[in-house]
């Protein structure tokens, strides 16, 4: 049995997830692979778990339930690349460490991992997403895998990667990347005014404690801005126009204000509504690439179009021309994305570490 040492960065809802996970696909992964997964170290912001002979399942569960009550996983956290160096001084090879923070500036701890013959899995979309200088060093690295950052977990990059190995190249790239966006969209349908499903995406954990982290658009534009990348297309962010779903004048409320001032969007998306739906339309936030110049924001899209009913990504190449190879599904959350990474990491050790 293959041991492969791992280090998860982040015990948020998907690092909680991935661990969980972890614990309940030994079996499987055991008798598919030859291989199970020791969790060395699980770190957060503040405070961290290091074990060099892995930590066993029980601890694993102890540390998710620490999370979920706001509880330190340990001791002090030293930073991701010193948790890097930590674990290349203790002998550990072939280890793979996973990035499922939302964090800036963890490029030095991946690019060390990469360096000492470590794998990389990525939900994290803000290496992918920098600057092409440095970004284009994670594409097409064989020891970095990236499926959950764009798709929730579904194989949307794997899909761009089968048809590009396969001499099919992209043209285009549309669909929708925000669940929360989508919700949103849907209610508005019915006829609910705009600040009353915002507020509703908000109570059910949807939006991020600032809705304004989603309704901006730029979370959609960095997936977007992936998967363009993963095509061939070496995109800045200024190559792709963003819609934002708030007014520029509420930019400077805090959370609790800007919900309340939400309602003054009310009309103006309302009038929109309407209108889309006076044409037999409806509006989705959706992503759209083409030739390496896109756009994230509102669209009026025919009701019986698959944009308008279904959260995917189509893809349109050589042979898919007239009609997408799409992938989606409306399930989603941390549970699909934690998933994807766990496949990606079955996949390091399948590909790349002899399992």
């Amino acid at each position: 049995m293959k041991q492969v040492p791992v280090i998860v960065l982040g015990v948020g809802g998907v690092g909680r997830a991935l661990l969980e996970q972890i614990i309940t696909s030994r079996e499987p992964v055991a008798a598919r692979q030859g291989a199970h997964f020791k969790v060395v170290a699980v770190a957060d912001s503040r405070s961290w778990r290091w074990e060099p002979a892995g930590l066993d399942d029980d601890a694993l569960r102890e540390l998710v339930a620490a999370k979920k009550k706001r509880q330190p996983l340990g001791e002090e956290a030293p930073s991701a690349t010193d948790i890097v160096e930590i674990a290349i001084s203790a002998g550990l090879q072939q280890a793979i460490l996973v990035d499922v923070t939302a964090e800036d500036g963890l490029e030095p701890a991946l690019d060390r991992a990469l360096e000492a013959g470590y794998g990389v899995v990525l939900a994290n979309k803000k290496a992918l997403a920098g600057p092409w200088e440095t970004a284009q060093n994670y594409f097409n690295q064989p020891r970095l895998r990236y499926q959950s950052t764009a798709g929730g977990g579904q194989p949307v990059v794997s899909t761009l990667r089968y048809l590009l190995d396969t001499g099919d190249p992209i043209r285009r790239i549309e669909g929708q990347l925000s669940s929360t966006l989508n919700y949103i969209c849907q209610r508005l349908d019915d006829g609910t005014r705009f600040s009353v499903a915002l507020a509703a995406a908000k109570a059910l954990g949807f939006t991020e404690p600032d809705p304004r982290e989603d309704l901006g658009g730029r979370d959609v534009m960095r997936k977007l801005l992936i998967l363009g990348r993963t095509a061939g297309w070496p995109l800045e962010e200024q190559d792709i126009e963003v819609e934002a779903l708030y007014s520029p004048a509420l930019a400077h409320l805090d959370a609790m204000e800007f919900m309340v001032a939400s309602m003054s969007m009310d009309p103006s998306l309302g009038d929109r509504v309407n209108a889309a739906g006076a044409a037999g339309e409806v509006l989705r936030y959706v992503a759209e690439l083409e030739e390496g110049q896109g756009r994230v924001g509102l669209k009026a899209v025919p009701v019986e179009s698959p944009l308008a009913n279904l959260k995917y990504v189509g893809m349109y190449s050589g042979r898919y021309a007239s009609e997408p190879l799409m992938v989606g599904s409306n399930v989603g959350g941390v549970q699909t994305t934690a998933a994807g990474v766990l496949g990606d990491m079955i996949d390091l050790v399948r590909c790349s570490f002899g399992g």
